[in-house]
């Protein structure tokens, strides 16, 4: 009995599973953008970046993510896949700044800037000088702290990310997050400390 060369191919042949299917569609970006972009330029301010290179940066990173839009597969949330992005994204165009110019002028940043929330009711000039040193030399001991402690410092307490989150993000075990996010507190409250911040 012969067989058809047909079915010799559905033998050799192992069923192969559809690769998934990206669960964001390019149209989805500008929804994205909206959605996500404050976050991202908090994001770039807190990690050490001036106004301008943040808006920049930010820039950067939607445009890796539209290229990367399609590697998305929904095994973890979009808003952690969309931090590593960014967080990669801010890294590199940290250095390229500071490459170019090593003294940020980290005083023009406001926390009413770095976060769109902030009340509009405006305090007293004296009340609004001292919060805005305060602001200016907690970004200074944040700034001053390694660039591993400062990542998840950020991302904890100023972006609101769970430590399995963070872990995700930055690509190592829950535990070492963990440890290191007690090891950066400890680090920013000896900071404060020498600056003469209370906390």
């Amino acid at each position: 009995m012969s067989v058809r060369p047909k079915s010799i191919v559905a033998m050799s042949l192992p069923n192969k599973p559809n690769p998934p299917q990206p669960k964001v569609a390019p149209h989805q970006l500008e929804e994205l953008f909206r959605d996500y972009g404050s976050k991202i330029y908090g994001l770039a301010l807190r990690t050490g970046l001036a106004p301008k290179d943040a808006e920049d940066g930010v820039q950067e990173v939607f445009l890796k993510v539209q290229r990367r839009i399609s590697t998305f597969r929904g095994e973890a949330a979009l808003s952690t896949w969309l931090y590593q992005v960014a967080l990669n994204t801010l890294r590199d165009h940290r250095r390229k700044v500071v490459r170019q110019t090593r003294a940020l002028d980290m005083s023009m940043v406001s926390d009413q800037a770095a976060d769109p929330t902030f009340p509009t009711s405006a305090p007293s000039p004296e009340a609004e000088a001292s919060r805005m040193e305060r602001a200016d030399l907690v970004r200074e001991a944040l700034d001053r702290l390694p660039e591993k402690f400062r990542e998840v410092l950020v991302l904890r307490e100023l972006q609101g990310l769970a430590y399995r989150d963070i872990a995700r993000v930055l690509n190592v075990k829950q535990g070492t997050i963990e440890s290191r996010i007690f090891r950066a507190r400890e680090r920013m409250a000896k900071e404060l400390k020498r600056i003469g911040v209370e906390r």
